[in-house]
């Protein structure tokens, strides 16, 4: 039985850039447009560049606009957490799975 305030996990894997963002793009929004809550695994990632991290952003906002919960499904590691710093994000002190506390963004 899954609780009502679970996420719904987008898994995401392979590559996780500019040739398929315009795939993934409308992928993360055709679940946001159906769940409220939405948390992302791209933890069996392959590759990812900044293209993911504009997704990433851009899922964020819609998100944030429809009153509805994105988040990553675990802190950044691995992967996804190169990437942020090859973007040139910081990444925070504490774990966190919250976009906004990740990519520095607002919450409202």
């Amino acid at each position: 039985m899954q609780l009502v305030d679970s996420p719904y996990v987008l898994s995401l894997t392979g590559s996780l850039t500019t040739p398929r963002a315009e795939a993934v793009h409308a992928e993360a929004l055709a679940v946001l447009s159906s769940h409220a809550n939405v948390a992302i695994d791209c933890s069996n990632a392959s590759e990812m560049d900044v293209a993911f991290i504009q997704i990433l952003i851009a899922a964020h906002r819609f998100a944030v606009n429809s009153g509805k919960s994105f988040a990553l499904d675990a802190p950044p590691a691995g992967l996804l957490a190169e990437t942020l710093k090859r973007c040139g994000f910081s990444l925070p002190t504490r774990p966190t799975t919250a976009l906004a506390d990740v990519l520095s963004l607002p919450s409202t």
